[in-house]
């Protein structure tokens, strides 16, 4: 299991406002619903190596949460249980990977309207899960 449905399944498993597949989206934003929140992958820093091993220790991450909704008070929301959700992360188990950390890099963001006149807003986190072998 990859980045995205290890974070997905947590906030699905965590939070009673998103739903895998019904609002809740992997590295894609749908055109509908028109309430909609997707975890998308984006560039992280360089993994840790540690001296004697082939193998990293831990990968450094990042992963984008973007909540879409025609009322800026439901985005805004979602965006906040969202931000609440991950940053509770810590030396946890996730899908069976270890996580040391989820953090913020900033509170949720007024990213945009998309074309339609929906309110998006976005929360960036730095993700710190122990590397496994293929």
């Amino acid at each position: 299991m990859g980045l995205i449905e290890e974070v997905g399944g947590f906030l699905d498993s965590e939070s009673t406002r998103f739903t895998a597949g019904t609002n809740l989206f992997l590295n894609f934003m749908p055109d509908q619903p028109g309430t909609a929140t997707a975890i998308i992958e984006t560039p992280g820093l360089a993994p840790a190596q540690v001296f004697g091993s082939d193998l990293p220790a831990w990968e450094n991450a990042r992963v984008q949460v973007v909540c879409r909704s025609t009322s800026s008070t439901k985005a805004r929301a979602n965006a906040n249980d969202a931000w609440f959700q991950l940053q509770e992360v810590a030396n946890e188990t996730l899908s069976g990977r270890s996580y040391l950390r989820i953090s913020a890099v900033q509170s949720p963001f007024l990213m945009a309207r998309d074309e339609q006149g929906r309110v998006v807003f976005a929360a960036n986190f730095d993700v710190v899960r122990r590397t496994t072998a293929a």
